[in-house]
């Protein structure tokens, strides 16, 4: 079995933007952080390995739901932390953390997804 025919899933990457702008009545601008509406790199073949990285934590007032995945990509692929990736199967969104060359034969990622958005 090869590779190329583990990657039996496809996903899109977006990468993230930085845009300085101003909020309005005469303050100064700041740096805004923000995805793309079209996809940098789309429907790129993947695989997405879930084991058991899903937890549900009870909180006030509602359950938190928080989930880390591994995602396999080919070699060369552009992705980059805190790029946001969609899954094309269930539309999924994720964020990814630090990207790992394995032995220069393809990349590993790590992907974080909340159900609820979280201050930094």
């Amino acid at each position: 079995m090869s590779f190329d025919s583990m990657l039996d899933h496809k996903c899109d990457i977006y990468h993230v933007r930085k845009t300085d702008m101003s909020p309005g009545y005469g303050l100064p601008s700041s740096p805004v952080f923000s995805y793309p509406d079209t996809p940098d790199l789309a429907a790129i073949p993947c695989h997405f390995i879930t084991k058991s990285g899903v937890t549900v934590i009870q909180t006030d007032p509602q359950a938190k739901y928080e989930a880390k995945i591994k995602l396999a990509l080919p070699a060369g692929t552009d992705i980059r932390l805190n790029d946001q990736i969609v899954d094309c199967d269930s539309g999924y969104k994720y964020t990814a953390e630090i990207p790992r060359k394995i032995r220069r034969h393809h990349l590993t990622v790590l992907l974080h997804r909340s159900s609820q958005q979280e201050a930094l």
